[in-house]
């Protein structure tokens, strides 16, 4: 595996369909923590979901978040001196043919990101394109 902090802290955000609850179960497991998902919040509502992935954040770690809301929720995250994670797992290729809605959300995400992109890079997070090698 990739070479990651002790109590590492990661975020696997991205598009639908792209596997991101199979890494963050797979990577959870392989450090010995419980993966946290997102969709688990779907029934607060967007704003208040990402509100409580942000929160999961401020938790030392180590510990693996993933879901459709990791963006909105690394915007909401209060700033500290150790960021809000250390490494962004970002996946874009889905796995099978996305619907229009889908392929929305993806687009949306992407927008979310591009503007928090320079806020990861000021908080040191590392930003990874593919899953990590287990």
């Amino acid at each position: 595996m990739t070479d990651l902090p002790r109590n590492a802290r990661i975020v696997i955000g991205g598009h639908p369909r792209t596997g991101k609850t199979t890494h963050g179960n797979q990577l959870a497991a392989a450090l010995g923590v419980t993966c946290q998902h997102t969709d688990d919040l779907i029934d607060l509502g967007w704003s208040e979901a990402s509100a409580a992935a942000a929160e999961w954040m401020t938790k030392p770690g180590p510990w693996v978040i993933e879901g459709m809301a990791a963006a909105r929720a690394l915007r909401k995250v209060p700033e500290s001196e150790h960021g809000p994670c250390d490494l962004l797992i970002w996946l874009t290729d889905p796995f099978e043919p996305l619907t229009k809605g889908q392929l929305a959300m993806g687009k949306g995400a992407d927008t979310v990101l591009a503007g928090i992109v320079d806020a990861l890079d000021d908080a040191q997070v590392q930003v990874r394109s593919r899953p990590l090698d287990l």
